[in-house]
């Protein structure tokens, strides 16, 4: 499939594991798709992938507030202003 990679590549390249790239699937976060018994990520949900980990392991963000990001921010991602964005809309940003 042109523009896939299976998602145990995508997830040795993001530096974590193909459970956690199927639990953002399931969320609803990035979108995964099977051919034969096999799951491909296509390349910008790689890009989103990897947003989503920083936003995890950087920003420390819980997924109520990955969520509000998400909803809001379209490409190209920026964490400058994730807290700022957090409180407008109420969230808890400690």
């Amino acid at each position: 499939m042109p523009g896939f990679q299976p998602t145990s590549r995508a997830a040795t390249g993001l530096l974590t594991d193909e459970a956690t790239l199927l639990d953002f699937a399931g969320k609803g976060w990035i979108k995964i798709v099977e051919k034969n018994g096999a799951a491909f990520i296509a390349a910008d949900q790689c890009y989103r992938a990897r947003y989503i980990l920083h936003l995890r392991q950087k920003k420390h963000l819980r997924d109520e507030q990955i969520e509000i990001v998400l909803s809001v921010q379209r490409p190209p991602y920026s964490s400058a202003d994730v807290e700022q964005l957090l409180r407008e809309r109420g969230a808890d940003v400690g």
